[in-house]
């Protein structure tokens, strides 16, 4: 399969569990961690993190006992053909819920900046760049990757460091101020919003040139990304208060207005649009590639290139069905308790099968 000739570099392999870590952060992460715990939402998005670097260190350990296979490969061998190809149809088609929301948030935001702008021509223009890089090969996705995780970290930063002297971090106490109860429901949403970079990385792992590095790179990049998350959510608390935070749909962009310099120089919304749309790009080259190269190997199909424009334009149709931007940011939400925890779930539960069942192939 396409794995044996498409290799990446452990760096390359770095950015991209960042990449799949930090994810739509822009829209969707804050406000249901602030609904169910309030201001000790940012608690819940450390747990989450810390839980899916070692979902990513059991993926691991699993992967390496199938070097040359990925998770939907390697499923009937684990799980017997006729289950672990089931599952696997019901992972691609998970997967495949996850774009159309990223590609219509997307579109719905640009109606701020381009409200005449038919919504269809935006979300083609976009997916034009997507399928340009997916036809490129995986290597380019990875070096994509290296380039814009770069630009999105860099962003942030100037965001936070740009908004600091409007914060008041009184705002996030008195600490656990309703128990740790609201914390752990909260886990529900956050916990799965952590494992899809891990999720991710069930599909690409075989390409690692050095794969025992991939310890290293979850090890570091699942933190890097949790940790940008968490004091970016601390910002937003700090900046908004929990009641408001938990009302915006998107808090950077409520914050990134607020930024001046010098009490003259402001307008910094253009900092926003950089961030905002290489973050969108990235997540939507991140979550296109995992439908597209499962279902390949699920057709046993020898390259996932005849998918692409397919797969492409079904994105953009599905993206239509939500009536507008809650129904979209809901929907969001919605998937991560009932359809990516389930998928987060089932990793350790293979793992565990293998080791019971002395499944391992490193050794052919």
């Amino acid at each position: 399969m396409f794995q044996d000739k498409e290799k990446i570099s452990v760096n390359q392999a770095f950015m991209l569990v960042i990449a799949g870590g930090i994810g739509n952060i822009f829209l969707v992460y804050v406000n249901p961690a602030v609904k169910d715990a309030g201001r000790d939402g940012w608690l819940s998005v450390l747990i989450a993190y810390t839980m899916s670097t070692l979902l990513g260190l059991v993926l691991v350990n699993l992967g390496l006992r199938f070097p040359d296979k990925t998770f939907i490969q390697y499923l009937p061998v684990v799980l017997g053909k006729f289950i672990g190809k089931l599952i696997g149809l019901a992972y691609v088609l998970c997967w495949m819920v996850m774009n159309p929301i990223i590609i219509r948030d997307f579109m719905d935001l640009m109606r701020f900046f381009l409200p005449t702008t038919p919504q269809l021509l935006i979300g083609s223009l976009m997916y034009i760049l997507v399928i340009y890089v997916a036809y490129k090969g995986f290597e380019v996705y990875a070096r994509t990757a290296e380039l814009f995780v770069v630009i999105v970290l860099f962003s942030i930063l100037l965001l936070m460091i740009g908004i600091s002297p409007n914060v008041d971090y009184g705002s996030l106490k008195p600490f656990l101020e309703n128990g740790f109860s609201p914390v752990s429901k909260s886990l529900l949403v956050q916990f799965p919003f952590a494992a899809e970079t891990i999720l991710f990385m069930a599909l690409w792992y075989p390409c690692m040139s050095q794969m025992k590095k991939g310890k290293k790179c979850v090890l570091i990049g699942v933190p890097i990304a949790g940790l940008v998350l968490v004091l970016l959510f601390i910002t937003v608390i700090a900046f908004t208060g929990p009641a408001m935070a938990a009302e915006l749909t998107s808090p950077v962009f409520y914050m990134v207005r607020y930024i001046h310099i010098s009490d003259f120089i402001s307008g910094f919304e253009a900092l926003f649009m950089l961030l905002w749309v290489s973050s969108i790009y990235l997540e939507l080259l991140v979550f296109f590639y995992q439908p597209l190269i499962g279902l390949a190997q699920w057709l046993n199909l020898k390259d996932y290139k005849p998918l692409i424009i397919p797969g492409a334009i079904i994105n953009l149709m599905l993206s239509l069905i939500p009536a507008n931007v809650v129904q979209a940011s809901y929907l969001d939400t919605l998937k991560n308790p009932y359809i990516i925890l389930p998928m987060a779930a089932l990793i350790p539960l293979m793992w565990m099968v293998a080791v019971i069942r002395k499944l391992d192939e490193s050794n052919k």
